[in-house]
């Protein structure tokens, strides 16, 4: 790692020697009064460069290149000022007067949880977290998803390991909830969500689909705002647990171009996970507009905290001895560890670009675009397939002519994303006015490699087939050849939206102007499964190794089947109207209704209400009541797949179907139906000074008729029941149901203080967050059952019951420091994660592992030269894990022990389901550059 950032720093200088210096801005900073003003944060928009007062309220930031700059001032409990300077080779000043105002504690223009125009997310009645980009710099990762989960505690972002494509596409949630009951925008304009569906995730109940956060280049942000309350009455369908708006960069400004290098350097482990992130961004001025354009790229290195498999004999009959984890002697071929649980290997290319041009002088009219493009290639692994014996014990599923010490299979599907928006804007007769369109695509090929159809037999040759063909007769021309990779499908989704939003304020004779919001909007959605290659899902009808039926399907993940395919597409179309005004000096209201129709599920009315009282310049007190609702996914409609999973350690090929198929029926499904929302919520915001920042707010979200995937149905009488209808070749079934009730109740704190360090300053920031679910309802067990030996418990098995109400730690918290003194600044973190529990990868109904709280700390520290900003840091200073599975209960007939499930008999040590991972200490490093034009 030395000789990593060694050389990192050298190449970081470089830029800076050969670029010229720049020149020079330095001002005084006072009040009303001419006081001085300490601690307020000057920055040169688009430059990266920005400077504090000091106690005599000076400032000055060296190294900008020749050109105009619109430098921001922002100071707590301070209204923001701009002003536009020319910089050229010499230094110039610019004093700023500034005037105080209320609690400000994001001194931005904030876009959600309200339509009215505000500057500081604590003026609103919901609460709202706003992340500049200058903090998004400093969390020591590069995906959007991690960022997010190290600004908000309130957000879970688990890693992923076995399970199937989310290893790939990783999900977020918030406030507990499902990845879909959140609502993602991008410029305020509504995000699309993947094609996947969330079969298998940690922290997250199984059927879900959400957005891709990590297709959005963080590069190319300006500020996250997280609203952190319902707003389905506001923003449409999804926002039930609340809103994440990703504001990009624009305007004009100096090139710059990001590089990180960084590694995993855990205690116990080799080294491994390097990461390599390159990205850049441009604001080009065109006419009296201007065009952002930026790129990252992203090379991640896999990570194996598997240990050593006692069981691996490689077909020899001999296993290795090992210790701990580790190979002491070893006995057979077979390369040790022979599974793989960590992070896969990921490959990244993400362009953005936000484009506007103001058609007139006065800039009341405006055209507007943006979009971005992004291609994900990446590898997961599922269960070793044994020769003859290993932990997986899944024998009879290798051909030892293929793959003699048998194989661990693997997922190398490819990801394509892409987005485009546009409209124009416009402000006539007091109205502001936007029309709109956006377009978004996601795709998701399954590519598997390192892998069988065990029913072809054991022959390769395209010339040579051995496997009878699905007739089960030689030579009748239907035969075909075994793989060692396949197609096995694709899932494409898109969505296209047209948007009317118009505001104005209005004066009705109220204590002051009423701002009036109206909107419509249309969406088409559209969803699609394409079949794999035909040696994916065929039965060859060749017989297995050990002489019995060979299974059809290539392994690990089956092929989509032409029974899978659907094309499918729905429209909605939507009106709004949204009232906000001040009914006295100290009392705002806001009121909301939408009304929505959806082709496929109806019509339905939400509405909002919430009220902000401030009785004094320090104190702000904030509630909100909203219902809401979310209409059943195009994916949770129509998404069918057979699916191999090990569930109490055996392995098991599972039907997914949509209700309305046969084969649901047949256990008693019902049509799905959308899911309501009950939404309250109440909280303050304390500033007692200026420098003292404190925001409380509680709340509590019951939904009625969840949406998820039904517990496994997969003992002896429901594959009687399948076997009678014709449906073979699976052994257990699941379909999407609305089977239960849920209730979520937390609370959200935040905290911040600045205060002096000698000639420094600091900024502390604290956030926690309690999340507890309850499960309020759960419809019976399908009736089919009844009157049966089935051992089936229920709608849902404890697999899901827990991973709704205990997979996510129920205390979050964070407290950073970050430091500044002329060009030196540093971080230093504490992360919190508080206990939770965990039926995952044992899928059994004894499997219950319970994990403890965990806190881990981050640090850096970097010097800003005049066109480079170096970096160094770490992530999980002391090499943190979670805890192992150690649950003594037997699970069954064998003595077999819960962790021993979930463990995967000793080769997966850690808790699979952990927010932070498993992957140890990181170790990277940073060059920030700016070009100079």
């Amino acid at each position: 790692m030395r000789r990593v950032a060694t050389l990192l720093a050298g190449v970081g200088l470089l830029p800076s020697l050969a670029l010229a210096q720049g020149g020079t801005v330095r001002g005084k900073i006072s009040d009303a009064a001419g006081a001085p003003l300490a601690r307020a944060m000057i920055s040169a928009e688009g430059s990266g460069l920005r400077a504090t007062t000091d106690d005599q309220g000076r400032y000055e930031i060296r190294g900008l290149s020749s050109g105009a700059y619109t430098l921001h001032v922002r100071l707590l409990g301070y209204q923001p000022r701009t002003a536009r300077v020319v910089v050229d080779q010499t230094a110039i000043t610019q004093d700023f007067v500034l005037t105080e105002q209320p609690i400000s504690l994001s001194p931005v223009d904030v876009v959600v949880g309200s339509r009215a125009r505000h500057t500081a997310a604590e003026e609103l009645a919901v609460p709202v977290d706003v992340f500049p980009s200058e903090r998004i710099a400093l969390q020591g990762a590069t995906e959007t998803g991690q960022i997010l989960q190290s600004l908000a505690p309130s957000v879970n972002f688990p890693h992923q390991s076995v399970t199937d494509a989310t290893d790939i596409v990783r999900p977020f949630t918030l406030r507990g909830l499902s990845p879909d009951h959140t609502l993602v925008l991008v410029n305020g304009w509504r995000r699309h969500q993947t094609a996947l569906v969330n079969t298998f995730a940690y922290g997250t109940g199984a059927g879900s689909s959400g957005v891709d956060l990590n297709a959005i280049p963080s590069s190319a942000i300006d500020r996250i705002e997280v609203l952190r309350d319902g707003a389905s009455a506001q923003y449409g369908s999804d926002a039930i647990a609340g809103v994440v708006n990703m504001v990009l960069k624009e305007g004009q400004f100096t090139p710059f171009l990001n590089t990180s290098v960084g590694r995993y350097h855990p205690k116990d482990y080799a080294d491994d996970g390097t990461t390599v992130n390159l990205n850049g961004g441009w604001g080009v001025g065109i006419g009296r507009g201007s065009l952002g354009l930026f790129g990252e790229f992203l090379d991640r290195q896999p990570t194996n905290r598997a240990w050593a498999d006692i069981y691996e004999d490689g077909g020899t009959g001999k296993t290795d001895s090992i210790i701990d984890g580790r190979v002491i002697v070893k006995r057979n071929p077979v390369a040790q560890p022979n599974h793989h649980w960590g992070d896969g290997l990921e490959k990244d290319v993400m362009t953005m670009a936000n484009f506007r041009l103001p058609l007139n002088d006065r800039g009341t009219t405006e055209l507007y675009t943006f979009g971005g493009y992004s291609l994900r290639k990446g590898t997961g692994n599922g269960y070793r397939r044994c020769a003859v014996d290993c932990a997986s014990f899944i024998n009879a599923r290798s051909w030892p002519q293929i793959y003699p010490f048998g194989y661990l299979p693997e997922f190398a599907p490819t990801v394509t994303d892409y987005s485009l928006a546009g409209g124009l804007r416009a402000a006539t007769n007091g109205w502001s006015i936007d029309l709109g369109t956006s377009y978004g695509f996601n795709r998701f090929d399954y590519n598997l490699r390192h892998t069988l159809n065990v029913s072809l037999g054991p022959c390769l040759d395209p010339k040579a087939p051995c496997a009878p063909g699905p007739d089960s007769i030689p030579g009748t021309g239907d035969e075909i050849a075994n793989k060692t990779s396949f197609f096995a499908g694709r899932l494409d989704r898109s969505e296209l939206l047209v948007g009317l939003n118009a505001a104005k304020a209005v004066t009705i004779g109220l204590p002051a102007p009423v701002n009036v919001a109206v909107g419509a909007a249309f969406r088409r959605e559209a969803y699609q499964i394409t079949r794999g290659e035909l040696a994916s899902y065929v039965n060859g009808k060749h017989l297995g190794p050990d002489s019995s039926a060979g299974r059809p399907y290539s392994q690990v993940f089956p092929g989509f089947r032409p029974a899978d395919e659907s094309n499918t597409n729905r429209t909605n179309a939507a009106v709004y109207a949204d009232l906000e005004t001040n009914l006295t000096a100290k009392l705002l209201a806001n009121v909301a209704g939408r009304f929505e129709h959806y082709s496929d599920f109806g019509s339905l009315f939400t509405g909002k209400g919430a009220v902000r009282l401030q009785p004094s310049r320090r104190l702000t007190l904030r509630a909100a009541v909203s219902t809401g609702f979310r209409a059943p996914g195009l994916s949770q409609s129509h998404f069918s797949h057979v699916n191999t999973n090990v569930i109490a350690g055996k392995v098991t090929d599972v039907l997914i179907v949509p209700v309305a198929d046969s084969a649901a029926r047949l256990f008693n499904s019902k049509p799905l139906r959308a899911e309501k929302s009950v939404n309250l919520s109440g909280g303050f915001a304390f500033s007692p000074n200026d420098n003292v920042t404190l925001t409380v707010d509680a709340f509590q979200i019951k939904i009625d008729h969840r949406i998820l995937l039904s517990a496994t149905f997969a003992d002896s009488v429901t594959v009687a029941i399948l076997a009678s209808r014709g449906f073979t070749n699976v052994s257990g079934i699941q379909y999407f149901t609305n089977g239960l009730d849920t209730r979520t109740r937390g609370l959200d704190v935040t905290g911040s203080l600045r205060m002096t360090a000698g000639t420094g300053v600091i900024d502390w920031l604290a956030a926690v967050n309690y999340t507890k679910n309850t499960i309020t309802r759960l419809d019976p067990r399908p009736a089919v059952f009844n009157g049966t030996p089935s051992t089936v418990g229920g709608i849902i098995d404890s697999v899901t019951y827990i991973g709704i109400t205990e997979e996510r730690p129920d205390w979050r918290g964070t407290l950073s420091g970050e430091y500044s003194v002329g060009r030196v600044h540093a971080l230093l973190r504490g992360s919190y994660y508080g206990k939770f529990s965990s039926a995952q990868p044992g899928y059994c109904d004894l499997c219950r592992e319970r994990y403890g709280s965990k806190t881990l700390f981050d640090g850096e520290i970097g010097y800003r030269f005049a066109s480079v900003d170096l970096t160094l840091g770490v992530r999980n200073l002391f090499d943190t894990y979670p805890d192992k599975p150690s649950s003594q209960v037997i699970v069954d007939s064998f003595n077999d022990r819960s962790m021993d499930f979930n463990n995967n008999f000793g080769t997966f040590p850690w808790a699979a389901a952990s927010p932070f991972g498993y992957n140890g200490r990181y170790l990277y490093a940073r060059a920030e550059m700016r070009l100079n034009q």
